[in-house]
């Protein structure tokens, strides 16, 4: 999670069979201009962008002590506190 430096990941890809960065935020954009070219030759990695508005609804969700339930369908995360719900749906960068 967030935007890591391209030698740990591929550091993490040698030695993992899979490896998956969500970045989220509106830096992520940046972030992943600034990187692909790097990643390219890393075939066990996978890259998704969880939009703005959707990390914000998730902020919302944070507390003390908080439990969430998470249910993925068809490529969509639906996470939920027991008061409020919400859906994620990652953007595929690479992978």
């Amino acid at each position: 999670v967030g935007q890591p430096e391209d030698k740990p990941l591929a550091k993490a890809c040698g030695k993992a069979d899979q490896v998956h960065v969500y970045c989220f935020h509106h830096a992520a954009e940046v972030w992943w201009r600034g990187i692909e070219n790097k990643l390219t030759r890393l075939s066990n990695l996978s890259v998704f962008r969880i939009p703005t508005l959707a990390s914000q609804e998730m902020a919302k969700l944070a507390e003390r002590s908080m439990q969430l339930q998470a249910t993925v369908q068809e490529g969509v995360l639906m996470l939920g506190d027991g008061k409020q719900s919400i859906d994620i749906e990652p953007v595929r960068l690479k992978g």
